[in-house]
């Protein structure tokens, strides 16, 4: 079964306590990307964060992550406004 899409940091903290899978990786980066925008960043911006140093991945890796970072952009339809949501 495919977990929601995280919303919250709480959302994301919970994600983090399964087992990892491919379902709940691509979960998290559909959130990862929804809290971006609703936090209005960028594209770039979001890109900038995964790509700056952080000590658990390697280079190669937070470049392949950031573009799966895009993709998931191009995908993930941007969240219509609670008042439109009828």
């Amino acid at each position: 079964m495919v977990p929601p899409i995280p919303r919250t940091p709480e959302e994301f903290q919970a994600l983090r306590q399964q087992t990892p899978s491919a379902d709940r990786i691509a979960v998290a980066i559909a959130g990862l990307v929804q809290m971006g925008r609703a936090a209005g960043q960028s594209l770039s911006e979001l890109q900038a964060q995964i790509l700056a140093e952080d000590g658990l991945l390697e280079p190669a890796t937070r470049s392949w992550l950031s573009q799966l970072i895009a993709q998931a952009w191009e995908l993930t339809p941007p969240e219509a406004p609670a008042s439109c949501s009828g």
